[in-house]
C-alpha cells in the first residue's frame, strides 16, 4: 500500500499516511486531482470497490463511477467549499459490476507536492434501498386510495407498513448522523493520544482538540434536537406561557446571532416593533424557534446579503414573527424536504453539512404546540420568508 512513510515527506504527508493506517475500517483514498488516478488507499477502500488494494493504486477513479460527470460535479463542490470540504452521494460500480451508493466526503490537499483529493466514503446502499422501498410503498398507496370502499383494509395495512418503513428510515438516518461526529472525535483523539506529530507539536494538537470540541458540540446539539423532537411527538413537551416584550426578545436573538452574521459578511436588520408589543407564549421556546430560523437564513444567504427580523400584527389580533433573507431560496419540493427530519436541501453552495437537519421540523412542531403554524414562502435564487403565526387567542 502507498501509505508507507517516505523520507523527506512534509508533516502533512506523514499525517495523511498515518490517517490511512489508523482508520482501517473506514474506506479512505487519495486521488490525483487532475487525472483522477488513485494515488493511495487503505484496505477498506479496496474492499468497498471489490479490488485488492495493491491493484487499485494507479487505476482511474472513473473506472468505478456509474455516471462519470458526477466526479466533475463533486470536484467543483470541493473547490468551492475550500478548507471545509464537501460531501455528496455517488453511485459507484464495484469491479464485478455490482452497483453501490456511497456518501463521499472530500477535501483538496497537496500530497507529495501535487494537488490531490482525500476522500472518505461510507456505504449507504441500504439507506438508498430503504428510501426507494418507502417511495414504492407511497406510490402503491396513492393508486389504491381511489377505491376506498373495496380497499379500506388494504390501505390501512399499507399505511402501517409505510409508517414502519419511515420509522426505520428515520433511525437509519439518525444512526448515520450520530456516527459522523463520533468518527471525527475518535479519529482526531487517536492522533492526539498517539502523538503522531511528535511530542512538541503543541499547535497541531491544540487544533485537533478544537476539532474534537466542534464535533462534540455538534453531537450534543444533535442529541438535544432529537430529544426535543421526541418530546413534541409524544406530547410530553410542557409549554410555560407568559406575556413578554417581543422587541426585547428580538434584540436578544440578534445579539446572539451577530458573530455568525459577521463571519458570513451579512447585514442583519431588526425592524422596530410597535411600542410595547407583547406576546403570550413560552418565551424560551419562542427564542429557540427564532434562533433556528435566523440560523437557517444566515447559512443559506451568500456574503453581502441581508437578513431581516420583524413582527406583524394581523387585524384579528394574531401575531406573526417574520424572518426574511436574500439567500438561495428553495423550490416547493425542497421546502417539503427541509421540513422532514434530517431532510437536507442539496445542490447549494451555501448548504451547511454541520447542521443537524432537525431545525425546521422542530420549529414546525413547536409553533403547532402553541396553536399556530409555520409558513415558508421561498423562490429559487430569490430568497425565503419564514413566518411564525401565533393565534390571537390560545
Amino acid at each position: 500500500m502507498g501509505s508507507t512513510s517516505v523520507k523527506g515527506q512534509s508533516p502533512d504527508d506523514r499525517a495523511v499516511d498515518q490517517f490511512l493506517r489508523i482508520a482501517p475500517g473506514v474506506p479512505v483514498a487519495l486521488i490525483a486531482w487532475d487525472s483522477g488516478a488513485l494515488v493511495d488507499a487503505n484496505k477498506a477502500m479496496g474492499t468497498l470497490l471489490g479490488v485488492p488494494v495493491e491493484s487499485l493504486i494507479g487505476r482511474s477513479i472513473l473506472d468505478f463511477h456509474v455516471v462519470p460527470e458526477q466526479r466533475d460535479l463533486f470536484l467543483r463542490q470541493v473547490e468551492r467549499a475550500g478548507e471545509d470540504g464537501a460531501e455528496t452521494d455517488l453511485e459507484l460500480k464495484r469491479d464485478d459490476g455490482t452497483r453501490i451508493w456511497v456518501r463521499m466526503s472530500g477535501r483538496r490537499i497537496f500530497y507529495r507536492g501535487s494537488p490531490a483529493l482525500i476522500a472518505i466514503s461510507r456505504d449507504i446502499t441500504a439507506i438508498k434501498d430503504q428510501a426507494r422501498q418507502l417511495s414504492d410503498v407511497q406510490r402503491r398507496l396513492a393508486r389504491h386510495t381511489s377505491d376506498l370502499n373495496a380497499g379500506e383494509l388494504r390501505i390501512k395495512e399499507r399505511a402501517a407498513e409505510a409508517a414502519n418503513r419511515a420509522k426505520s428510515l428515520f433511525l437509519a438516518h439518525m444512526s448515520h448522523e450520530l456516527r459522523s461526529p463520533l468518527n471525527s472525535i475518535l479519529g482526531f483523539s487517536e492522533m492526539v493520544r498517539d502523538t503522531v506529530f511528535g511530542p512538541h507539536e503543541v499547535t497541531k494538537y491544540r487544533d485537533y482538540g478544537n476539532y474534537i470540541h466542534q464535533a462534540g458540540t455538534h453531537l450534543l446539539a444533535l442529541i438535544d434536537d432529537i430529544l426535543d423532537l421526541a418530546k413534541v411527538e409524544a406530547g410530553k413537551l410542557e409549554l410555560k406561557p407568559a406575556r413578554f416584550d417581543l422587541g426585547e426578545l428580538f434584540e436578544e436573538c440578534a445579539r446572539m446571532m451577530r458573530p455568525m452574521v459577521e463571519r458570513r459578511q451579512l447585514a442583519l436588520a431588526v425592524l422596530p416593533c410597535e411600542p410595547g408589543v407583547m406576546l403570550m407564549a413560552d418565551r424560551l421556546r419562542t427564542k429557540q424557534m427564532i434562533v433556528n430560523l435566523l440560523s437557517n437564513a444566515i447559512k443559506f444567504t451568500p456574503a453581502g446579503g441581508r437578513v431581516e427580523l420583524s413582527a406583524l400584527r394581523a387585524p384579528d389580533g394574531a401575531t406573526a414573527i417574520q424572518i426574511s433573507d436574500s439567500g438561495v431560496g428553495m423550490t416547493e419540493d425542497q421546502v417539503a424536504l427541509a421540513l422532514e427530519p434530517f431532510g437536507r436541501v442539496e445542490g447549494s453552495a451555501a448548504s451547511d453539512p454541520t447542521g443537524t437537519g432537525l431545525g425546521l421540523p422542530i420549529v414546525k412542531k413547536l409553533i403547532e404546540a402553541h396553536g399556530g403554524q409555520l409558513q415558508i414562502l421561498s423562490e429559487l435564487n430569490r430568497g425565503t420568508i419564514a413566518r411564525l403565526m401565533f393565534p390571537a387567542r390560545r
